[in-house]
This record gives structure tokens, sequence and C-alpha cells, in this order.
């Protein structure tokens, strides 16, 4: 049976102005006209930004981020207009980084755009670029379609730390044709043959002129890392926004994580609100190790256990900052709340006949398999059919919206908030030759219904948060809930 890994990374940045080249690209020309305090970079404020004197590579000045706490990330960036092309282009990125203390990763971002849509994102957290570190040089060299207009470049420091950067560089490079070893070509054609076979999206794609780009992209290189460009490339052509490459290292790391990591897992956290209402805010889960997935899933019958005990009027499922991961450890654990049985589908439409999510006595699975159980003894609520309010937002995605989908058409149950991130496809892993997967959208979900999603979905009373700081979407949840005692 085919197993689900559904994942997301997301980061939303707001498109900028755009100029022909690249402005203040060494950071020297301060202009408090701009969220970073230097000319020509904007910030999304969410970290401390702005212009070093005293620590800088070269020139006069530098540009640093530094974390907040309570924020998850913090970045700066600008749009550089790309002139017209009728032939695919290659360019290289760099600058110098100087790393203090950084938890999990910074880098220098690009985005490419066609209009609108993205066309190559990279973002350098594979590279692992954290820790304490002097200024280093670093660099990424990717290729532009002639229909790309638009590159944005910036930084980013993703967790807590204090980065700088300095002396960013953007150069059009030559596109060689060099020769290619018959391994890699062997691996190039095995992934394109995959994603062409199996993708949901596949007849949108003009193969022919995505396997030429491809071969292209990878001449003259010498590594299976040298194909993942190409690979990525090929997965953007389907336009699904939910496909991707996962490298061999951090494949590794996620079906086998170090022994001790399940001691750092965030895990859901609950309380008890106004005395009435049980109120659960249910993290990602970004693991395949079955050891940390049982460990999340007990936790979270333990606590509704502990909640239940209090005999709530109702529960509140807060799913607002759940972006993805694994499915199967959220829906093990949330089962007693869902309810047995089939909760949700994978399909695709007037294809084969679906695969369904379940769960049953603490595990969760598709089919008649199960993938997540948890080895307590599976925790049952002492009332039936509780009334369940589900709270979405725009970070609620992949995985996140299979919780969401699955409480969908539930008995007793009201959904709040705003559209999901519009991720409702399932991914389907299928491994590399060298430990790389690719993650291939194959599926949308369909609720216990039978009904599609495959965007947004959107909750039964849309409510953006107050102007004033107002938790709305809680608010509304609440007063739902109190009036069914009525």
């Amino acid at each position: 049976m085919k197993r689900h890994i559904i994942l997301l990374a997301l980061f939303v940045f707001v498109r900028i102005a755009t100029g022909q080249t690249l402005l203040n690209p060494g950071f020297e020309q301060p202009d408090t006209a701009f969220a970073s305090g230097l000319h020509g970079w904007r910030s999304n404020r969410l970290y401390e930004t702005g212009r070093d004197t005293q620590t800088r590579h070269s020139g006069s000045s530098s540009i640093y981020l530094k974390s907040i706490p309570g924020k998850t990330f913090g970045a700066f960036s600008q749009m550089v207009t790309l002139p017209q092309s009728a032939i695919v282009r290659k360019y290289r990125v760099s600058g110098y980084i100087k790393r203090e203390a950084v938890e999990q990763y910074t880098g220098i971002w690009i985005n490419v755009f066609e209009g609108k849509n993205s066309l190559f994102f990279d973002n350098m957290n594979a590279r692992k670029l954290n820790g304490t570190v002097d200024w280093t040089e670093v660099a990424t060299e990717f290729f532009v379609e002639e229909t790309a207009n638009e590159i944005q470049i910036g930084g980013l420091l993703v967790g807590q730390g204090r980065v700088w950067f300095d002396a960013f560089n953007v150069a059009e490079i030559p596109v060689n044709v060099e020769p290619l070893a018959d391994s890699l070509r062997t691996y190039l054609t095995e992934a394109l043959d995959l994603i062409q076979k199996n993708a949901l999206y596949r007849d949108s794609v003009n193969w022919p002129k995505v396997r030429e780009r491809a071969l292209l992209m990878v001449s003259g290189q010498t590594t299976y890392t040298g194909c993942y460009p190409a690979i990525r490339y090929a997965l953007s052509k389907l336009k699904d926004n939910h496909s991707f490459l996962m490298d061999a290292t951090t494949s590794t790391q996620w079906a086998e994580p170090d022994p001790e990591a399940y001691k750092e897992m965030p895990l859901t956290t609950g309380e008890i609100l106004d005395d009435k209402f049980a109120y659960l805010k249910m993290p990602s889960v970004s693991s395949g190790s079955a050891t940390m997935n049982t460990y999340f899933a007990n936790q979270l019958h333990n606590l509704l256990d502990s909640l239940d005990r209090s005999r709530p009027q109702g529960w509140i499922l807060d799913l607002r900052g759940n972006g993805g991961g694994n499915c199967w450890p959220m829906l093990a654990g949330i089962g007693p709340l869902l309810g047995e049985g089939v909760c949700g589908y994978f399909m695709v439409p007037g294809g084969e006949k679906p695969e369904t999510w379940f769960y049953r006595k603490g595990a969760s699975g598709i089919g008649k398999n199960a993938i997540t159980k948890v080895s307590r003894k599976p925790y049952k609520l002492h009332q039936k059919r509780v009334p369940v309010a589900v709270l979405t937002g725009p970070r609620t995605g992949s995985s996140g919206e299979v919780v969401t989908v699955a409480f969908c058409k539930r008995p007793n149950t009201r959904s709040f908030g705003e559209p999901t991130a519009g991720l409702s496809t399932g991914n389907q892993n299928y491994p590399l030759r060298d430990g790389a997967q690719i993650l291939l959208t194959t599926t949308i979900y369909a609720d216990r219904e039978g009904v599609l999603y495959g965007s947004k979905v959107v909750p039964d009373e849309v409510l953006a948060p107050g102007s004033d700081g107002r938790d709305t979407a809680l608010e509304a949840a609440k007063k739902w809930l109190a009036g069914l005692r009525k």
C-alpha cells in the first residue's frame, strides 16, 4: 500500500519594488524610507534589522538580522528586473555571511518570477548554515528560463540568533554544454520518468521541452546532487505548489533522526478555557520516525485524557500554526476526538478507487494498513460525539489540511478563522538511488462524504483577526460552543 508523506516548508514574502540592477549590494547607503534602513532593501519587519557600521566584511557597513522572541524568521530582499531573452540563462548570486549562535539556518534566498508565478526558489536551508562562523562567502547558481522577468534576492534567518550580510553580487554566467556521465543521465531520466508517469498534473507539462532543459541543467555535473536543480525545475513545471525534492541527507534525518530528538519534538499543548472549553493547539510533525510519531500520538492521547477529566462542554482544536509534516501521528493522536472510522480520502478525479484515511482503536492509516499507532491503551472520551470547533488560517497547510478535512462533515463540528494555505493535495514519496526522495503530488483530499478540495479549505465562519488584536476566531468558537448548551 502506498504511503503518503505530506510536508510543507512555507515562507510567504511580499513582492517589492523593482529595479534594473541590484541596488546598494554592499549595504553602504542608509535610507530610512526603506524598512531595512538601507536603500533598495525591504524587510518583512519580523526580526530586528538594520545597518551595522561596526561589523562588516568590506566597505563601511553591512546589514544584520537579529531574532526576536516569539517570531520564527526574518528576511529582507529586493526585486531585480531581468532583460528579455530568447534563450535559457544561468545566474550566480553570491555574498558574505557572518553567523552568531544561529539556531536553525540562514542564507541568501532567491525567487525567480514569470509575472506572478514563481519559476525557481532556493533559500539555502539544505546547507545548514547555523552556529557561529566568521565571514564566509556563499553562492548559488541557477538557471533562468527565457520567460522569467524578475528575480527577488535577499537574506533570511530562521530561528534564534544573529547574522550579518555583505557584498552581494548577481552575475550572468555562460551556459556550457559538457559531457554527462551515463550514471547521472540514468539518474535524471529515472526521476523525470516517475514524475511524468505519476504526477497529478502531468498532462499540463510540455515534457519534451522540460527534458531538454533538464539535461542542459546537469551538463558537466559529476554527482547526483548536481542533478537536484534539474529535478526541482521539472517539479516546478507541474505548478501544484506542493511537489518537492528531499535531498539524501534530509531524507535520512527524516527517517532516522537522532535517538534523543523526540525530547525536543514540538507537542500539542492544551488547557481549559473559561472553566468550560478544552483548547488544543496542534503543531506540525516533521518526522518519518515511527518512534517519534508514536511519541507524539501518545502525548496527545495523554493530553485528551487529562483535559477530559474536567468534563468540558466542548473542544477547540487550533490548527492555525500547523504547516504540515506527517499527518499520521496527528490523526492517531487526535483520533478520540475525531471519532472511529473513515475520516477522508486521497482521490484522483476520474481515476482509480480512492484510498481511505481512518482512525481506529488508537491507529491511523490508509485502507486497511495502520501507519501510526499509540503504544498506550487508546483513550476514549467520556462523551461521544462531543462538539468540536476547528480553527484554521493561512498557515494551516498540507498535513494540517489533512486534519482540517478529516473534521469536515463530522457531526457536531464547526470551523472558524481564515482559509487554509491551499495545499490540500496528497504527496507520495518516491525514493531515488542516492537516498533522496521525490515527494510528488498525486491525489486530492476529499472529506468523509467524498467532497473534493485541492485548494484552500474555507471555514464555516470566515473571520479575520481583529484590528485591535482580538482573536475573533477563538471568540466565535467559544460563543458557538456555549450556544449549544442553551
